[in-house]
């Protein structure tokens, strides 16, 4: 991944940040290290100074609108197979909010949402559980695609379910 001034990225999986620049710095009073300046879009006060060596595993792209849409389009039709007993599906979904795969949290997204579809149908509600998973899910997606996107949070479910359902 090609680092650039200005340029924004996910940091920890979790943070869009604005890069803000590079800088030699020396925390520690001993080593002198090559730092990459990392200002969050949330709160532009604040800043990261993340290793340059440390960069690849704590810094990531944001995907591009055509990729956000490939991939919620590549999705359509799939049913994946979440595990037979609640325990078995726990363990899966907090394997994918994990994973950091758009593809699978996305599907799971999905499933959970049909799944409490289905349950509100029946006069209950989604399991405890369930809905942990989900809103985690959720934060983990909502932010970077509104970004991307320009649109809000509470409008991501929506327009995820949209060009799902759309022909």
């Amino acid at each position: 991944m090609q680092l650039q001034t200005g340029n924004y990225v996910m940091y920890r999986s979790s943070e869009i940040c604005r890069i803000d620049g590079f800088e030699t710095k020396c925390f520690d009073g001993v080593t002198q290290r090559e730092y990459c300046i990392l200002v969050p879009e949330n709160d532009q006060r604040s800043k990261y100074y993340v290793p340059m060596d440390r960069a690849e595993e704590k810094l990531r792209r944001l995907l591009s609108k055509d990729e956000i849409y490939a991939l919620i389009e590549s999705m359509k039709g799939e049913q994946p197979d979440w595990g037979d007993t609640e325990i078995r599906r726990k363990e899966r979904f907090n394997e994918v909010l994990g994973s950091g795969d758009h593809r699978l949290i996305i599907s799971m997204m999905h499933s959970l949402y049909l799944e409490k579809q289905n349950r509100i149908s029946q006069g209950k509600k989604l399991l405890a559980a369930d809905e942990k998973a989900m809103k985690a899910a959720e934060a983990l997606i909502n932010r970077e695609f509104s970004f991307v996107l320009g649109i809000s949070e509470g409008e991501i479910e929506g327009f995820i379910l949209d060009t799902l359902s759309a022909r």
